[in-house]
């Protein structure tokens, strides 16, 4: 029979076992807590940071030129390096980037190519019906159809004179490679090509009226005898002049009024 001192002894054994199990036990893992991540505000760009003008360019060479016009017509026409002058440079759809105007012949054997149904350019004959008041076209006239982006309606001639206008795309403009949405329009070259700036056309023609809508800087020539230039008008290319110009009807959407 165990004494009262040896239940002690006893009892005094059993604790100390069990203190030492628990101090080998591992503690239970508690979840770790992930602080929640602040999200950044995005700003967006400040009218500030938008041009507000076109970038300045250096002056184009011919090289550069002919790199543009390969880049776009893959060699079917050649530069008109006999009209003087034979490119021009400005911001002609007023999107705040430099675009390229360059006259332009179709190259020999070429005109399948150009006359394509489907090309990558925009064929227009924006004095077509002027040019019918003066003289008989050197071209024949086919039957349009009724929705010109089913296909190019324009057929070239070997003996036509061309005028393209490559529309730019950021600060690069028309130098830029993915630049390549273009105008190409025939019988608009005439003579005494120059650039009118916008802001002095806003000067020049204050008060004229009727006015078409003008976007961009202006190709300014004498064509059938007639001083007017080339404008976009939105989403073509027109041709002005005071004598024959017919406003047409709708909205006014000219920034020169």
């Amino acid at each position: 029979m165990l004494t009262r001192k040896g239940i002690i002894y006893c009892w005094s054994i059993v604790v100390l076992g069990l203190a030492g199990l628990c101090g080998c036990a591992k503690p239970v893992a508690q979840p770790i807590r992930e602080e929640p991540v602040e999200a950044k505000k995005v700003e967006p760009p400040s009218p500030a940071s938008q041009p507000t003008e076109v970038q300045k360019l250096p002056a184009p060479k011919p090289d550069e030129v002919q790199e543009a016009t390969t880049r776009i017509f893959k060699g079917a026409v050649v530069i008109d390096t006999n009209h003087k002058p034979s490119f021009l440079v400005g911001d002609f759809n007023g999107d705040l980037s430099q675009d390229l105007a360059v006259v332009l012949r179709p190259a020999e054997g070429k005109l399948a190519e150009l006359n394509q149904e489907f090309p990558n350019w925009i064929a227009r004959e924006p004095v077509e019906a002027l040019l019918t008041k003066f003289k008989p076209l050197a071209h024949p006239v086919i039957d349009k159809r009724p929705n010109a982006s089913a296909g190019q309606t324009v057929r070239f001639q070997q003996t036509d004179v061309l005028l393209a206008i490559i529309h730019g795309q950021g600060p690069k403009g028309w130098r830029d490679h993915e630049a390549t949405q273009t105008h190409l329009m025939r019988d608009v070259v005439g003579n005494d090509m120059r650039i009118l700036p916008y802001q002095q056309a806003a000067k020049i023609y204050k008060g004229v009226k009727p006015f078409p809508s003008v976007f961009g800087d202006l190709i300014q020539e004498t064509l059938v005898g007639q001083q007017g230039f080339i404008h976009f008008a939105g989403t073509i290319y027109s041709w002005y002049d005071p004598k024959n110009y017919k406003p047409q009807p709708g909205p006014v959407h000219s920034a020169m009024r």
